[in-house]
């Protein structure tokens, strides 16, 4: 927090400045008479230049890469990469974004990295409020290579481009025809994978076309189908009760549950016979340490994890298209579409939904008042969520050249993405009424029939976007001449989500969220340059103004440098500002609800003894379980935007023989950032007396309670601008290839290391370094080995992620401050991919291999509890061996 904008813009110019006395012998150079270098771009910059290797550090994943590695889509592939390794979301059932897969350059958030579809900015996803891109829509045979910038963009790419920019390069010249297609099937039961693609491409001398068919599918996987997520309930400790919170495993207190007035839980007297007649139910369970905060008494349990999917299934089908075509020496037109349709099914257990004022003569009320129920409406069926994924992304643009150097081009870019969700066999709370009035019986074929609601929500976000840009070459330094890069963009944003009238009126039970729309217009301009400084110094700047017609606007520099002592040594560094602009969802989105879990440290403490020492008070911290509340959560018209800033410091070296070594240190610090109040930041901080300070701040905010302290009723949270955000470290990059007269082996170590992770230990408190805690591992390396000779080739890929404490808890000392201890370990996962290829020349290529080899299995904590984590996804598939065939034509 010590360190300003100011400080650091010094810093980082004194290190420039000291390094810019070296000399730099600039390889990129043509030798004078000799023909002219090819110039490309490369992402992070606009002005083309000859070397991958610039100011800002790139690592470029290629087609033979995703082979080599046996990854099945760009979303796998993009999960794997080392500085990915810290927060992205992988499919999964039960919640609104079960198609999605994301990327999330070092934790920072999926909205905090940039994704660009052949340097375009990709729609964000209607699923997650537009605030990030959802990987699975590009077609994996339709990618040429992935270029994954460690550095801030937001001077050159506007906003998002905080921790980094993931930009997908399509195929767009390829000539013939190509056939793929694979299997997979993992030991244990679901998860099997199918893949199939068809390419074409046809060149001539005035240009090309390129169509791509790309089908992929991989199947659930079911809580009951894995050990650890099945439904389990067992006396652990002897006692003679089954605690719900500490010893089962897919059980929910709805089932057959009633809630007095005091808080306190009351299991139904029907629990026991429902136990017998009715599939899922438990019985009556004790509380006991697991209680949650929820108030003492016993609960009738359900098993919802005998029917519900824990993984969803996906279906994918997808068309590229792109054409290139010269309409002079000079001019080209060039076009691209891009079609998919995503399809996911997920299963839930029966609706699980509070029963309000229950009368004092119910049968399931063992109370002689009116009292509230925790009801699991088995009646209904099971739910089955159904989403579609429709996604259109079109291109159209010319672009061309001028005098010696000068380059242009102009170009529209369209997309729409058209999500829709149909959920089956909800609660009807409507039909609940009508039920009670009528006196019809909640088990006929007419009562059910009256409180089945099928939810249905449309969401759509569009983006139309217009760019324009020109290079060109003006001005001589000793070095050379000094390259320009002047453009601007307008696009607009429309985000709209419609849920079907009940759900909106909050009449559907089992069900979250709310209709909501927005839209906005950018017009941004930027310039980029490049000079060089002498023959062996290049300094470039660029700098960025975005103009917002809902927020406002946002400058952003940045200043870089590349030099090289001698030919086989850059030195590299940059200096660059960013920002994030708020979602429309978190501006304009209307209240909806939400069940989040929280851990309610307030009961916990209160449940101890006065005077408790501070060993006690941890001890209940450590144990005190977690459960879900009900919250509305509410958009803020008046949020401003993340600022961020981003250093980088490196090294390449290559005058080893075969021998490349990368090195960067990093520095990303994001002030501003928008989060949501949630219930848990609610808890923390009435922990540390200070609840008083943030209702007078955010009025709309409210942690709600019942009379015996419990957490009850409908808290209100909000999106805020106010938390602080930091990561500091090192990416690692190795690589050595060896020749051998039996062979070729190629070796590659990318590291991503990071030396701190700030975070807020609640919104807008003290910030602590968390490198190490759940979920937050210190670094995670990838290791990967082929070997090829003549038509044969092994690839093998090791993957490790670091270990990290297993819990954490927020503590408050003497004086209020809350402070965070760590507690138990979550030991290193290792996995490993094998992959094996036979070439022939006329028969094609066949390939068979195993992902997570050796059958890695999941990580349990202390308590025997699965660690649910999208980077440990490969042991919830486990091993899974794959064949597949290629030939092309």
């Amino acid at each position: 927090m010590l360190n300003t904008k100011v400080t650091k813009a010094v810093r980082i110019a004194l290190a420039l400045g000291a390094a810019s006395s070296a000399a730099f012998a600039a390889n990129a150079v043509a030798a004078e008479g000799a023909e002219k270098v090819e110039r490309i771009e490369v992402t992070g910059s606009r002005i083309k230049r000859v070397d991958m290797e610039g100011a800002s550090p790139v690592e470029v994943i290629t087609t033979a890469d995703f082979e080599n590695q046996g990854r099945v889509s760009v979303a796998e592939a993009l999960q794997s990469v080392t500085s990915n390794s810290f927060g992205s979301v992988a499919p999964s059932s039960g919640n609104s974004g079960q198609s999605q897969s994301t990327v999330s350059l070092l934790g920072a958030g999926a909205g905090r990295t940039l994704v660009l579809v052949d340097g375009k900015r990709l729609g964000g996803s209607p699923s997650l409020n537009a605030g990030g891109a959802n990987l699975s829509s590009i077609p994996m045979a339709a990618v040429e290579r992935i270029e994954i910038l460690k550095d801030g963009a937001s001077a050159i790419y506007g906003s998002d481009a905080i921790a980094g920019v993931i930009n997908v390069i399509l195929k767009k010249d390829f000539e013939g025809a190509a056939f793929d297609i694979q299997v997979g099937r993992p030991e244990a039961d679901g998860g099997e994978t199918k893949q199939m693609s068809l390419s074409f491409g046809v060149s001539s001398d005035k240009g090309n076309i390129t169509f791509v068919y790309d089908h992929q599918e991989r199947r659930a996987i079911f809580d009951r189908d894995r050990d650890y997520t099945k439904a389990t309930w067992e006396d652990k400790n002897g006692d003679g009760v089954i605690s719900l919170g500490d010893e089962t495993t897919g059980i929910s207190v709805f089932g057959a549950t009633v809630v007095d007035s005091k808080g306190n839980h009351h299991a139904s007297p029907k629990c026991n016979e429902l136990k017998n007649t009715v599939p899922g139910f438990v019985g009556i369970l004790d509380q006991g340490t697991g209680n949650g905060g929820i108030g003492n008494g016993e609960v009738c349990g359900y098993a919802f994890a005998d029917v519900s999917a824990n993984m969803a299934s996906t279906k994918r089908d997808s068309i590229m298209t792109s054409l290139a075509y010269e309409l002079t020496d000079d001019i080209e037109l060039y076009a691209r579409g891009m079609f998919s349709r995503n399809d996911s099914f997920g299963r839930y257990a029966p609706a699980a939904a509070p029963w309000a004022n229950m009368s004092a003569d119910n049968e399931h009320n063992p109370l002689d008042e009116t009292a509230k129920g925790k009801f699991r409406w088995y009646q209904l069926g099971n739910r089955d969520g159904e989403v579609t994924d429709y996604q259109q992304d079109y291109l159209l643009g010319l672009k061309g050249m001028f005098g010696d150097t000068a380059e242009w081009e102009v170009s529209y870019h369209k997309a729409r993405l058209d999500y829709r969700t149909a959920g089956r066999y909800y609660l009807s709370y409507a039909g609940l009424a009508y039920n009670a009035q009528e006196n019809i019986d909640m088990g006929s074929e007419q009562g059910i029939n009256n409180m089945r609601a099928t939810t249905y929500v449309e969401s759509q976000s569009d983006l139309d976007h217009f760019f324009a840009g020109l290079g060109f070459e003006f001005g001589e330094l000793p070095g050379g001449m000094i390259s320009h890069y002047v453009g601007g963009e307008y696009f607009e944003e429309v985000l709209d989500s419609k849920f079907d009238a009940q759900s909106d009126a909050k009449l559907v039970g089992g069900n979250a969220g709310a209709s909501g729309m927005g839209e906005r217009d950018v017009t941004a301009l930027f310039y980029e340059v490049a000079f060089p400084i002498l023959d062996n110094l290049i300094v470039s700047a660029a700098y960025r103004y975005d103009d917002y017609s809902d927020f406002g606007s946002v400058g952003n520099p940045s200043v870089k440098l590349e030099y090289r002592p001698f030919d086989d040594l850059l030195v590299r560094g940059s200096y660059s500002e960013g920002f994030r602009a708020p979602t429309l969802k978190e501006l304009y989105g209307a209240e909806s609800e939400g069940s989040p879990t929280t851990t309610d440290y307030v009961a916990c403490k209160n449940g101890l003894p006065a005077g408790a020492s501070e060993d006690q008070v941890r001890e209940a911290y450590l144990n005190c379980p977690q459960s879900a509340y009900n919250e509305l959560r509410k958009s803020n018209e008046n949020l401003g935007a993340e600022e961020s800033t981003y250093i980088n410091l490196g090294v390449v070296y290559s005058g080893f023989e075969d021998v490349a070594i990368k090195v960067d240190y990093f520095e990303l610090e994001i002030d501003n950032v928008i989060s949501l109040i949630t219930i848990q930041d609610l808890v923390h901080i009435e922990n540390g007396n200070k609840l008083d300070e943030v209702y007078a701040k955010f009025p709309e905010v409210k942690l709600s309670r019942a009379a015996n302290g419990a957490i009850e009723g409908y808290s209100h949270t909000q999106y805020a601008n106010g938390s602080f955000m930091s990561r500091k470290g090192f990416d690692i990059d190795l690589s050595y290839n060896l020749d051998t007269s039996f062979g070729e082996f190629k070796f590659k170590k990318v590291t991503t290391l990071l030396t701190e992770v700030g975070e807020d230990v609640y919104f807008s408190g003290p910030m602590s370094d968390q490198k190490g805690a759940p979920d937050q591992p210190d670094w995670r390396s990838q290791l990967s080995v082929n070997y090829s000779a003549d038509s044969f080739s092994v690839n093998w890929t090791t993957d490790i992620i670091a270990g990290t404490h297993e819990s954490d808890v927020v503590q408050v000392d003497s004086t209020g401050n809350p402070y965070i201890v760590y507690s138990g370990d979550v030991p290193t996962y290792v996995t490993h991919n094998l992959n094996v290829k036979y070439f022939t020349e006329s028969y094609g290529t066949f390939t068979v291999g195993a992902r997570n080899l050796f059958d890695k299995g999941v990580l349990l904590d202390s308590k025997g509890k699965w660690i649910d984590d999208a980077m440990y996804n490969a042991g919830h598939i486990g091993r899974e061996l794959f064949a597949g065939y290629s030939i092309s034509f």
